[in-house]
């Protein structure tokens, strides 16, 4: 009888574990499934919130095509009207050209991008180049020397598409005149 007492411990206290056991797994379990719950929400959010934005990103994208067949216009009216005149320097249609479609183009991706994303505001982008205003001018210094040296020889036509110079020895024709290059 005494055997058959520890037979019937040994076995209640195996199911004791094995409850025990199960429901310790029972929880593991439905902790992980509540993360993986969590994410998965998480990642279904995104991914419409994606498909609700989709309308207006399409309308951005063909608000800057827009743009940009604006500037193609406007690159084509001003060589048309300013080319053919005696008076216009030809450097003057290069500098009106590429500052006008930057110009177009720079208004064109702010529409685009206020119709993108509802709660962007052009302030904001101004605000924000303020404040990294400094490590900009010192990271592209250069840049912006060259830049307006560029502008500088366009207007002030030291010489002109096509003519020959001579520059530290080496010969040659100009092609092109570019305002971020000098």
């Amino acid at each position: 009888m005494a055997e058959d007492n520890k037979l019937s411990d040994v076995a209640t206290d195996t199911a004791q574990l094995i409850q025990q056991a199960g429901e310790k797994t029972t929880k593991s379990v439905i902790q992980h499934t509540e993360k993986y719950h969590d994410a998965y929400t998480a990642i279904d959010k995104i991914v419409d919130s994606f498909w609700e934005r989709v309308p207006y990103l399409c309308i951005a994208l063909a608000v800057f095509l827009i743009f940009w067949l604006l500037t193609k216009v406007f690159k084509f009216f001003i060589a048309k009207t300013l080319s053919n005149r005696s008076y216009t320097r030809q450097n003057l249609v290069l500098v009106l050209n590429r500052v006008g479609s930057v110009l177009i183009m720079f208004v064109g991706f702010l529409i685009a991008l206020v119709i993108a994303i509802p709660g962007f505001t052009p302030s904001q982008l101004v605000s924000a180049l303020g404040i990294g205003s400094v490590a900009i001018g010192f990271a592209f210094k250069d840049i912006f020397q060259n830049l307006l040296s560029g502008v500088l020889i366009l207007l002030g036509e030291p010489f002109r598409i096509g003519d020959d110079i001579i520059v530290n020895g080496m010969e040659g024709t100009v092609e092109d005149i570019q305002i971020r290059a000098t």
